[in-house]
């Protein structure tokens, strides 16, 4: 099943929107990271480690790198990216 969901996201449409959201989110960052940090501190840990982990699996998925062993796709599953970059862009966008 974790293969099959890695394959569905491993096309190369899909790794050029994982390298558009990653560097979104890392511009986001770079130019508000007053407002980040405002944010960041009255929000859940668990958020914060969402965010950071989101935009790490996007960056990997969208550089291009292959992950062959099924533990390394589960944890750098980009499908968990996509919603935790869409989840922070929203956010950071709509405050």
């Amino acid at each position: 099943m974790i293969n099959s969901l890695y394959q569905l996201a491993n096309k190369g449409s899909l790794r050029t929107l994982s390298f558009i959201l990653a560097l979104t989110l890392t511009i986001f960052f770079f130019f508000n990271v007053n407002q980040f940090a405002t944010q960041l501190r009255a929000v859940e840990f668990y958020y914060v480690f969402a965010l950071i982990w989101g935009t790490v699996v996007l960056w990997i998925h969208g550089i291009g790198f292959d992950i062959r062993a099924v533990i390394w796709r589960a944890v750098f599953m980009p499908w968990v990216g996509y919603v935790a970059s869409v989840i922070s862009l929203l956010n950071n966008l709509l405050t």
